[in-house]
């Protein structure tokens, strides 16, 4: 998918939150009621979900600033990284209690692939909330590491799949109402 129509799709889906929260439809959430501010982390998810569904892979990102924290998505394409793979060996005395929780063979240890910041630095940025800070009026931004996102200091960042989260998967029912 080109990146204008991401873009595209990242506009309808900004305006739709933007319509039910006028519409009164997150009144009775503690965050979505003040959407953009926030709301950051649960918009990524929102936003990846209806991107998952038109195509779009995203990688779900966190970052800080000072006292403040954002969150924004990087589309999974080409232009990332993937990240290397380690495996993490587990305490022996922890093996019997995974084994009964169901993991087959706790002793070869668990993968562990978790994104770095270089794996990202190339990525496409998604951000729909940016335009909660002071110092940025970009409602949507769509594009590459830009000055603002670069004040930010990489925290985590993981692949998202399938929206799973009661409280989210009702917001994204509502928001959908109005796409």
């Amino acid at each position: 998918m080109t990146d204008c129509k991401i873009r595209k799709l990242s506009l309808t889906f900004r305006s739709a939150i933007e319509a039910a929260r006028d519409d009164n439809q997150f009144d009775r959430d503690l965050y979505f009621n003040r959407f953009p501010k926030g709301c950051c982390g649960d918009t990524s998810c929102l936003l990846a979900e209806f991107l998952r569904n038109e195509g779009v892979e995203s990688i779900w990102c966190s970052t800080e600033r000072g006292d403040w924290s954002h969150a924004w998505l990087v589309v999974n394409d080409n232009r990332i990284q993937s990240p290397v793979q380690k495996t993490v060996s587990l305490p022996e005395e922890l093996w019997p209690v995974l084994a009964n929780y169901g993991m087959e063979n706790p002793a070869h240890g668990i993968v562990n692939k978790n994104y770095i910041s270089d794996d990202l630095q190339h990525g496409l940025i998604i951000d729909i909330t940016a335009d909660q800070f002071p110092d940025y009026n970009i409602p949507v931004y769509v594009g590459l590491m830009d000055a603002f996102h670069k004040a930010f200091s990489f925290i985590q960042a993981y692949d998202l799949f399938e929206l799973n989260d009661y409280r989210l998967l009702e917001l994204y029912r509502k928001i959908k109402k109005y796409l």
